[in-house]
């Protein structure tokens, strides 16, 4: 039996289309404001997302995942097809106070609601935890979001994302195919790396107290992380995860 999606709230977008595409992702996303503050903005900006998680320890219904939502943008995943992932994902944001660069933005309550609303979405539509992705993983050049504290090990242990181990490796050593293999776009080499060092080597990230400069520059140019060893073999034993997950099958994920 499918696990009930639990809403605090429901409001609607005039901001859609209908849905052509199988759900395939779902992408995180954090800003800035309240749940009320960041659908009036998102409006203003002809956008939208599903679902909404405020620091108040609230869900709420954006849109309902039937439809398409505009949270993406210009986005790539493992070569996908098209200039966007809308078609095929839901959209979550999350409400931060620094945009994902402090550990406090992700307290217990929050957490436990994203736990809950991930692990219902993915039983009803079918989606392998392995894609479930954050917007700096599909959009490296443009955005940094979730952010570097997100805690990704974390939501790990709850089955949902994926994590690795330092003993499984891949046999591949070539960064640009390892990156390309977990599924990141290497158009821009440096984007690339800075959004896996987000994901998976937060200490390699620098936290920009402003804002506005960290929307505007997601990723330093030219960025090489500064324990190649440590990047490489973190890189090879991630690669190896996504590999081995997208060969696994599970009871939820059949038709």
């Amino acid at each position: 039996m499918p696990t009930p999606l639990k809403l605090d709230r429901v409001a609607h977008s005039e901001h859609y289309r209908e849905r052509t595409e199988p759900i395939k992702y779902i992408i995180l996303h954090c800003s800035l404001g309240t749940p009320e503050e960041q659908i009036k903005t998102l409006d203003e900006l002809g956008l939208s997302v599903h679902y909404i998680i405020g620091r108040d320890n609230t869900t709420t219904e954006v849109l309902p995942p039937s439809l398409v939502a505009y949270h993406a943008g210009i986005s790539r995943w493992q070569n996908s097809k098209g200039k966007s992932l809308n078609e095929c994902s839901i959209g979550i944001e999350i409400e931060t106070q620094t945009l994902g660069q402090s550990p406090a933005d992700y307290q217990i309550g929050v957490m436990k609601k994203l736990y809950s609303l991930l692990n219902a979405l993915c039983r009803k539509y079918k989606i392998r935890r392995e894609n479930i992705l954050g917007h700096s993983d599909i959009a490296p050049t443009r955005k940094p979001d979730p952010g570097a504290a997100f805690p990704w090990k974390k939501l790990y242990q709850y089955n949902l994302g994926i994590w690795y181990s330092l003993r499984r490796l891949d046999k591949e050593t070539d960064e640009e195919k390892l990156l390309n293999t977990i599924g990141y776009d290497i158009t821009d080499l440096s984007a690339a790396r800075y959004a896996f060092c987000r994901r998976y080597l937060p200490e390699e990230v620098f936290v920009e107290q402003d804002i506005q400069k960290l929307l505007e520059s997601p990723y330093p140019a030219g960025f090489a992380p500064q324990n190649k060893d440590k990047y490489m073999h973190i890189l090879r034993a991630v690669s190896f995860s996504f590999a081995e997950e997208r060969r696994k099958t599970y009871w939820y994920l059949e038709k």
